[in-house]
């Protein structure tokens, strides 16, 4: 292979630069190999505090990521970036100089380049950055393969939900890992909180001293918080990154206010102040665009902030996958119940009829007709949605007088859309649907189905012409779930002792009043793989010990599943309920 004879450099971080079809970031100038001694410098780490990071593949390129050490930034300094096909860089298929006036502090010393275009297609490969005579770290990126190319295998991790204070990552390290194409995060990268860690090191303080994200520079924090764990760094390195987002990359259960034209939560303090939500927004997804190596639309001077950010894309991996990735948070109405379901307070009536309501959304008009169109239109054997929450319906009980309940903050709460989504998907024969999902700090195995029946008129075996597919939910990597924590962290030593429900009663109470679910744990965090062939989908979940900052975690297989391909059909391959 050639070396790349580079790009004119089109535009530095200024994302007001670039039009909603141009990914953001930097096109670097090609430069002789005696410019840089790529062998020479000082410690990586120094300079490139939180590693480097690959997003956004294309089968010509990717989006390569890092940030520098702000002591480490020089005025007028440039950066390098390198590609080979080896480790060694015994073969570089790309070099490239990033100019000066765009390595600059505006942006929290972020460098992102968009190679798409300038490298090889389907391949794993290695790159790292050179800056004022330091050398990063050395990652690995895989770019797609042809739109008409007929892949054998794909693969992803699956992850989300990890909140820094609730526990440790080991279960990246596991990630790292294995042996899969690209890493999906369904949301919940960073929480927005600051305070006290019963767990050593993962206190977190906000510049601005208040407990929960006041503003840019406590996003930036947070972002940077997160990035510097050593395990989240090596799954970075290892696998390029897909990522959507869920609620906390801003705020907890925000939703858009339609009547009033403006950004909502009630978890903020400042929810009165609708400048101060508009500003807290916009600080927020600037900060999500500055540390995430994603192909989104981000058009900074958008006056209207729903113009300003689409996260929605698609990613296509020849003819056996379509992946469209989705946004379920920014273009949300109130969920039914209001405030008080958004806040998830159980024991809200699970029938408030609002929740049929055909004018509430999670997608917003426009993200939705693409996302159908997307559906529609594919001609990959698999269709793979990653999802941000639940969208099978879950009736479930607490306490002492079981009264059913439901979460309006999933898509429980958007039943209209939900049946229009699952309806299309029946009617216009889009087989082999899969949905990927986060948010629950739970694992769980249900079939989707088009249209689903009250609770009083259950029936123990869906309708095969009912089914649309399959929902498979991935544990939390860190966040803690709703029933005991078997770890001990609520103050117990052990699951009895603790006032939440235990998980055998919660996973009780979800199979039998949601016959279209197979399998629920709320027990143990982890993380998932999903291996797609011509033939099958093969779905496993591990659990990891959180508890432990240290390789090798206690990591046992929690379930596997498969599914055929052309058929609704779960098939288990392999259960273990105990974590060795």
């Amino acid at each position: 292979m050639l070396k790349s004879a580079g790009a004119a450099t089109v535009g530095g971080l200024s994302i007001s630069l670039f039009g909603a079809d141009l990914v953001q970031g930097i096109r670097p100038q090609s430069v002789q190999e005696s410019d840089v001694t790529w062998s020479a410098g000082g410690p990586s780490e120094d300079v490139f505090p939180l590693s480097v990071a690959s997003g956004g593949p294309t089968p010509s390129g990717a989006i390569l990521w890092s940030k520098l050490a702000a002591d480490a930034y020089v005025e007028g300094e440039p950066a390098y970036v390198q590609v080979g096909t080896s480790r060694g860089f015994s073969d570089v298929v790309y070099e490239g100089r990033i100019e000066a006036e765009h390595v600059k502090p505006e942006h929290d010393h972020v460098v992102k380049v968009d190679l798409d275009g300038k490298l090889p297609t389907d391949r794993h490969l290695f790159y790292r950055f050179h800056y004022d005579g330091v050398t990063s770290q050395v990652g690995r990126c895989r770019t797609l393969p042809n739109p008409e190319a007929t892949p054998d295998r794909v693969s992803l991790a699956v992850v989300t939900c990890q909140s820094y204070q609730d526990g440790y990552y080991p279960a990246y390290d596991y990630v790292a890992d294995e042996d899969v194409d690209y890493l999906v995060h369904l949301g919940d990268q960073i929480y927005e909180y600051a305070g006290e860690s019963e767990f050593e090191g993962r206190s977190v303080e906000l510049p601005s001293g208040h407990d929960v994200a006041w503003g840019l520079e406590d996003f930036r924090h947070l972002w940077s918080t997160y990035r510097g764990d050593r395990f989240f760094q090596r799954a970075l390195e290892r696998h390029t990154f897909i990522p959507t987002w869920d609620d906390h990359e801003i705020v907890n259960n925000r939703y858009w206010d339609y009547e009033n034209d403006r950004p909502w939560s009630k978890d903020h303090p400042r929810n009165d102040d609708p400048e101060f939500m508009h500003r807290l927004f916009v600080e927020g997804i600037k900060a999500w665009w500055e540390y995430n190596p994603a192909r989104v639309t981000y058009r900074a001077d958008e006056e209207n902030l729903l113009d300003r950010f689409h996260m929605w894309r698609s990613v296509r991996f020849g003819n056996l996958l379509e992946l469209p990735v989705t946004d379920e948070r920014l273009f949300r109405s109130m969920p039914p119940g209001g405030d008080a379901a958004g806040q998830r307070q159980w024991g809200i009536p699970p029938n408030a009829p609002e929740r049929d309501d055909g004018d509430r959304t999670m997608l917003g008009f426009e993200q939705r007709e693409w996302f159908l169109d997307a559906l529609r239109e594919t001609d990959a054997t698999w269709k793979v949605w990653p999802n941000e929450v639940a969208v099978s319906p879950l009736l479930m009980s607490f306490g002492d007088d079981q009264q059913l309940a439901r979460n309006y903050d999933a898509w429980d709460g958007y039943e209209h859309e939900r049946d229009e989504i699952l309806g299309q998907v029946t009617h216009f024969g889009i087989d082999n649907f899969l949905a990927l999902t986060g948010d629950m700090h739970t694992s769980l195995v249900a079939y989707l189905m088009n249209g689903y029946e009250d609770a009083q008129n259950r029936t123990p075996v869906p309708p095969a012409e009912e089914l649309a597919g399959v929902e498979l939910m991935t544990p939390a990597i860190s966040s803690d779930s709703g029933t005991s924590d078997f770890w001990g962290t609520d103050g117990t030593s052990v699951e009895a002792d603790s006032p939440q429900p235990t998980n055998e009663e919660m996973t009780e109470t979800i199979l039998e009043e949601n016959p279209h679910v197979e399998f629920f744990d709320a027990k143990y965090n982890g993380y998932s793989t999903l291996e797609l062939t011509p033939e099958a989908a093969t779905w496993t979940t591990y659990a990891v010990d959180d508890t432990v900052d240290r390789s090798g975690a206690a990591r046992t297989v929690l379930r596997t599943y498969r599914i055929p391909e052309g058929r609704v059909e779960l098939t288990e391959l392999e259960a273990n309920d105990e974590l060795r």
